[in-house]
């Protein structure tokens, strides 16, 4: 399936790095659309989750609730947890891979809505009326299903573990349950993965150097993927991503742990989804 894009809003690090999956078989339609596939009782994780990428990437549009929180815990200049939290819902049309998108800043107290049309990015603030086109080479990204599922195939052989687990209901729906822990040695040696990461367009040296600093913490990171399958259908129903980072501590501030939590809900597949380009935009000058 093609590609909505995670957020990375205020140089936070919501990590380009997702993943979906799918499947194949026969059945009758349910009201989603979709198909009743099937997979063995005793199937490896390895084939539940190639099987889900394919019937995932089958889908013409979706609906997805997503949740990710940025947590700083205690410092020395610090002495509270610091969470900045971004939540939302939203729907994307793997036709045209457009999609749209309303955005809660809870942190910030502030709200806005997102259109990605023809590959160029939209934004306004939701009491405001005017509508601002992102430069290419922002890096605000609202999740991409296309990623998710193009990425897990294609970075499947660089995962440490996988491994399924007990099977979960999520929302009503029976899921497999498959957890990954993935080998960022071998995934930031591959330079279509690094090209996703940078985004569209050139990168200044300062970025270009921010970008080597995050490959090298995420080397040391601790990160854990998981993902809940429907069933009956083996579409993605539920997806969380868990990134502890240990960042150096300045002064006799002593190193600390930055957590990252993403967490993307797939309640729907196969809606009616309208998306038009907004009029009367601006271009937005600030960088992300």
């Amino acid at each position: 399936m093609r590609h909505w894009r995670l957020i990375s809003a205020a140089g936070l690090l919501f990590l380009g790095l997702c993943l979906v999956l799918g499947a194949a078989a026969c059945g009758n339609r349910n009201p989603e659309g979709l198909l009743k596939r099937e997979v063995p009782e005793n199937a490896t994780p390895e084939k539940i989750m190639l099987e889900g990428l394919n019937a995932t990437d089958e889908v013409n549009s979706l609906h997805y609730v997503f949740d990710y929180a940025f947590i700083v815990p205690p410092t020395g200049k610090q002495p509270y947890t610091a969470e900045v939290r971004l939540t939302g819902e939203g729907d994307y049309d793997a036709a045209t891979e457009n999609a749209k998108a309303r955005l809660v800043w809870s942190t910030f107290n502030k709200e806005f809505e997102y259109v990605l049309f023809d590959g160029v990015q939209y934004f306004r603030a939701v009491d405001g009326d005017r509508w601002y086109e992102l430069p290419g080479e922002s890096t605000l990204r609202i999740p991409s299903v296309s990623e998710i599922a193009r990425n897990t195939a294609e970075y499947l052989d660089n995962f440490q573990k996988i491994t399924r687990l007990q099977d979960e209901m999520v929302e009503g729906r029976d899921c497999y349950h498959i957890a990954m822990v993935p080998n960022f040695d071998a995934i930031m040696e591959d330079e279509e993965f690094l090209n996703m990461i940078r985004g569209e367009g050139e990168l200044g040296e300062s970025k270009l150097a921010e970008l080597e600093r995050i490959k090298e913490q995420l080397k040391e990171a601790s990160v854990n993927y998981e993902y809940w399958f429907d069933k009956e259908y083996l579409v993605l129903r539920r997806t969380l991503y868990n990134i502890e980072m240990v960042q150096k501590g300045e002064g006799d501030t002593p190193p600390y742990t930055v957590k990252v939590i993403m967490e993307i809900a797939f309640p729907l597949y196969n809606q009616k989804v309208e998306i038009s380009k907004p009029e009367n935009t601006l271009l937005y000058k600030e960088s992300w």
